[in-house]
């Protein structure tokens, strides 16, 4: 074999061992480059069966999750990092489904009323007596959130008559964006589209 045939032949050998390296490398950077995810879990008191979404409403980019089950007192979402800016729950009772009449909106959790610091717990009483609060969470990078909510049956006056709906707020309060705080009807926070945290 001359000298050039020898020296393509071990080119070609030193290709074929540092293939596999090179496609290692490859996947390595495609798998770093996936969006981080953030598992959020919302822990729901006193309504097993009730149905939770999240949502995200920023100025330039609106998403919602599929809708959840609340089993064993949670509902589970595994989502983008990024969509937890701006995000929201949405949530609906299970005695809403028999409310003899609709309540015109969607229940939004408030993440934090006027007035309560963040890592504060309320009570039905206190957020019941709210007039304001935010629905909007600021955002995480975390691997897991967890937000701990209660949710109770209430009746109020609907489209057409007494209809029943759910008062959901955090507790303990959670951080919320500034400048989200929004009117509520006797502590309860409602949305007929995504809501707007801008």
């Amino acid at each position: 074999m001359s000298v050039p045939a020898r020296l393509l032949a071990l080119l070609a050998l030193v290709g074929c061992l540092l293939a596999p390296a090179a496609a290692a490398t490859s996947s390595t950077t495609a798998t770093s480059a996936e969006p981080h995810r953030t598992r959020v879990v919302v822990r729901v008191a006193n309504c097993e069966g009730c149905q939770v979404f999240l949502q995200q409403g920023l100025r330039d980019r609106w998403w919602s999750s599929r809708v959840h089950r609340v089993r064993d007192g949670r509902a589970v979402f595994d989502i983008r990092s990024g969509h937890t800016r701006g995000m929201s729950v949405g949530i609906t009772g299970t005695w809403e489904a028999s409310s003899p009449h609709p309540s015109g909106f969607q229940s939004i959790v408030t993440l934090r009323y006027r007035g309560i610091a963040a890592g504060e717990r309320v009570s039905r009483a206190v957020a019941q007596g709210k007039a304001h609060g935010s629905a909007c969470f600021p955002g995480t990078t975390a691997d897991r959130l967890v937000l701990r909510v209660e949710a109770r049956k209430v009746r109020i006056p609907g489209n057409g008559g007494p209809a029943l709906s759910t008062l959901a707020w955090a507790s303990p309060q959670t951080r919320t964006m500034a400048g989200t705080q929004q009117r509520l009807f006797h502590g309860i926070q409602g949305a007929q589209d995504v809501v707007p945290c801008f």
